[in-house]
């Protein structure tokens, strides 16, 4: 009967109801049992607080880790070497974590493979390790300097990136060892652990930062608690006063529970309802629950482990598993004994309707106001039931509610049988995964099936993928790694893992050729990975095995350039030269990517070989030309220009004989700006031919320029810019005048006029504008210098009337003007 483990304390109502009988050999009086949360494994070992007679079967200690119906998962001999164990206990991801007094912390996973080892550095370690405290993604402890170190995250080590941080310290020197307790991340404002520590009469909030004094006047605190909720905090005072506080500040009408017991109990929550609080003594062991101002006293035969879960208490003693937790409101409505609410109702029709008595329409006519409101009632009762046939009960009597209603959406009923069925599957003895429906809601069906496979159960979390309808690839991927690491042959373990595997959508293959490469299944890993369907998760293990040509195929057949560069660097990095070279020479597409990257990255030297290989001459002379031109070092540039001329030289092509002819110029140019930068001291490195002259003229060395220009054949149009352009800027207009009249300018006058004007010298301009051949010009030039007179009767003379209306519009001089339209006049006639 449902009620026979009900317990009525105050006016809430408990149950305390066994949910395994465990077989396992256990003895709690010598060993101790820690368990996860959320119906988590049960971790172990011998208790080393205890003496224990020594014989044969327990000489050597063990780490064992249970199911938590009492079904061996795993185990391993410990060494006690290491040193003496100061905590243990279970973090997230159910992977359980021990800390030793030197400050090593290992971490296992269920199947007790070490899967981590850290630190917690020098200090800890000179300090010594007084009491250690282990929450879900952290470690606190508490050493003999009266010093907190912080482990804030575990996963964060995983990742190499883990820290550990010293607290904030303690503000008064403490006459007895702390209480103390940790609020975890999720539960505070900065996001980060908080620690609540009673230090003689005080209670104080200590982060890695600061420390503030949150009550006064508790008497000294020995033992300290929060719920699972972050809301609530429960203290133990040395008289025997259990106090209940808020952690948000608020601390004003605590509750106040007089115990009786001076020694500090275990003290663990049930849910974030009340308190229990365990004295484990030799002969009777005794189990306290306070819930508001009421509480009830158990005495267990045996000694127990306790477990705080989000929704109640697991108890754990040598031969069972018990859950303590506040009944329903929705199941004691149904089940008090002589309850007319509309659920229970529903419930006694349902029998009276099996029975084919008349009541059962009676019943339902009484309730049809409130019948949707019954069935909705009846089926969240059958979540909190662990027994089928109750669970079945309930849900036959919400079906059966259903066909007196109209439009009632069955979605609640539907998603509750799933969700059942779900759980009695993990509830299973083999399983040993006790999940109540609101632990279930909690961490989702996700998270169930992580478990699942981290315990290796991939069939039962397959069935489950399916029966939810939600992708069940993890799985499989998962099943597939943990295949790898079997004694299985390779060829028949690739055909087992290619058949089941080939035709599931979202399956990598390649995280399971790298799990089999990691176990020294090289070929298993080169075959697995012929089936992964995305090259970007192909080339990159294949690259790790090895199999770099094979990667590099991979790679150009799937067309993507960064996945060839990814393979062809790894080969340049680790391969002897010839070897890379022979490799990028067989496949094209490799070698043209390559000589791109080389070209973009400036990696001369290997160019140099690919080009060398090639025949490539006129590349070749190229790179010597660039390495040439950068080199500071005069002789060291030559060298290259050199060996640049010889590769031209090399080739038959009419094209690479000019490039050939061109750097011998470019050497005799140096050679001569050498001599100059000797002869005249002024630096001439790096300068054309056309600024060599420039600067030559500038520097009053006319014949020098002279020279140069008949030496490397500078065209004459080319030279008398050059000269012009030189002589304005040194205001030479003498020079300039006499080198106008050399003889006829190649590039007309035109030229003079623009250098006058630019050097702002109007009065020379006007020298040179006369002798331009090109109306036009002459009359733009005039106007350009504001002679409108001249610039009319050039108009004028040349008969251009265009012209002459351009002047006019121009032309800002009233009597000129009056001049301009008499010409028109005279055009016109």
């Amino acid at each position: 009967m449902i009620t026979s483990h009900w317990n009525t304390i105050g006016n809430s109502t408990y149950s305390k109801r066994e949910i395994y009988n465990l077989t396992w050999d256990v003895d709690l009086t010598q060993q101790i049992a820690v368990a996860a949360p959320f119906a988590g494994p049960i971790a172990v070992m011998r208790d080393p607080t205890k003496f224990i007679e020594v014989n044969s079967q327990n000489m050597r200690p063990y780490l064992r880790i249970y199911t938590a119906s009492g079904q061996e998962i795993s185990s391993i001999p410990w060494d006690s070497t290491k040193g003496s164990v100061v905590a243990i206990d279970w973090i997230e991801k159910e992977r359980l974590v021990v800390v030793l007094q030197a400050g090593l912390v290992l971490v296992f996973n269920v199947f007790c493979e070490q899967i981590l080892q850290f630190t917690l550095g020098d200090a800890v370690k000179l300090e010594d390790i007084v009491e250690c405290k282990i929450w879900s993604d952290g470690i606190v402890v508490y050493t003999s300097a009266s010093n907190f170190y912080s482990v804030p995250s575990i996963n964060d080590h995983f990742m190499g990136c883990g820290r550990v941080q010293k607290m904030s310290s303690i503000p008064e020197e403490p006459t007895h060892r702390p209480g103390w307790a940790i609020l975890e991340p999720h539960f505070t404002l900065s996001q980060t652990v908080e620690l609540f520590v009673s230090v003689n009469s005080s209670l104080y909030i200590i982060d890695e930062d600061k420390t503030d004094q949150q009550l006064d006047s508790l008497g000294i605190i020995l033992k300290m608690c929060i719920s699972p909720c972050g809301k609530k905090l429960a203290c133990f005072e040395q008289k025997g006063t259990l106090w209940i506080i808020g952690t948000d500040g608020n601390t004003t009408n605590p509750f106040k529970f007089e115990t009786g017991a001076t020694k500090p109990p275990v003290i663990k929550w049930c849910g974030s309802e009340g308190v229990m609080m365990y004295w484990e003594t030799t002969k009777d062991p005794v189990l306290l629950f306070s819930a508001g101002d009421s509480w009830v006293k158990f005495s267990p035969e045996q000694p127990v482990s306790l477990v705080t879960e989000i929704d109640g208490l697991r108890i754990i003693s040598n031969q069972s598993s018990e859950f303590f937790h506040k009944v329903s409101d929705v199941s004691y409505d149904i089940f008090k004994i002589g309850s007319t609410s509309p659920a229970a109702m529903l419930y006694d029709a349902t029998d009276h309707f099996t029975s084919k008595s008349p009541r059962a329409d009676e019943s339902i006519r009484s309730i049809k106001s409130d019948l949707e409101q019954a069935v909705n009632s009846c089926i969240q009762a059958a979540g909190f039931e662990f027994n089928g046939s109750d669970q079945s009960k309930l849900l036959k009597a919400a079906s059966f509610g259903k066909c007196f209603l109209d439009n009632y959406n069955p979605n609640y009923f539907v998603n509750m049988c799933r969700s059942l069925r779900v759980l009695n599957a993990v509830r299973h003895y083999e399983i040993g995964i006790p999940l109540t429906i609101q632990q279930y809601r909690y961490i989702g069906p996700d998270e169930l099936i992580e478990r699942l496979i981290n315990r290796r159960k991939h069939l039962l979390a397959w069935r489950i993928c399916d029966y939810l309808k939600i992708k069940s690839d993890v799985v499989l991927n998962h099943w597939a790694c943990t295949k790898v690491r079997t004694d299985i042959e390779d060829a028949e373990l690739s055909k087992i893992i290619i058949k089941k595997l080939e035709s599931v959508p979202g399956i990598s293959f390649a995280n399971i050729a790298s799990a089999a490469y990691l176990a020294g299944r090289r070929k298993l890993a080169i075959k697995l990975l012929e089936y992964e369907p995305k090259a970007a998760d192909q080339v990159p293990p294949l690259i790790k095995m090895g199999e770099r040509e094979m990667a590099l195929n991979k790679a150009i057949e799937s067309g993507d350039t960064d996945l060839v560069y990814l393979v062809l660097l790894d080969m340049k990095r680790n391969l002897p030269l010839h070897d890379f070279l022979e490799v990028a020479f067989s496949k094209m597409v490799a070698l043209d990517l390559l000589i791109s990257y080389c070209k973009q990255k400036r990696d001369l030297a290997l160019l140099k070989e690919i080009y060398d290989i090639k025949e490539q001459s006129k590349e070749m002379a190229n790179i010597f030309l660039y390495e040439g031109f950068r080199n500071p070092d005069f002789d060291g540039r030559l060298k290259g220009y050199q060996k640049a001329i010889d590769c031209y030289h090399t080739s038959k092509d009419k094209d690479d004989q000019l490039y050939g002819k061109l750097t011998e110029e470019q050497i005799k140019l140096e050679v001569l700006q050498k001599e100059l930068e000797g002869s005249l001291q002024e630096p001439f490195s790096g300068m054309s031919i056309s600024d060599t002259i420039f600067k030559l003229i500038s520097l009053n060395q006319g014949k020098r320029a002279n020279s140069l220009k008949s030496e490397f054949k500078v065209p004459d149009k080319r030279f008398w810019w050059i000269k012009i352009k030189a002589l304005s800027i040194l205001n030479d207009w003498e020079e300039l005048m006499k080198f106008s009249k050399e003889k006829k300018s190649p590039i007309g006058y035109e030229p003079f006029v623009e250098v006058c004007l630019e050097q702002k010298n109007q009065v020379e301009a006007l020298k040179y504008i006369p002798k331009i051949q090109d109306t036009l010009a002459r009359v733009q030039f005039f106007i350009q210098i504001n002679y409108f007179r001249e610039a009319a009767e050039t108009a004028f003379k040349d008969k251009n009337a265009d012209l002459l209306n351009l002047v006019a519009k121009k032309c800002t001089n009233e009597e000129v003007s009056k001049s301009i339209e008499q010409m028109r006049s005279q055009l016109k006639r």
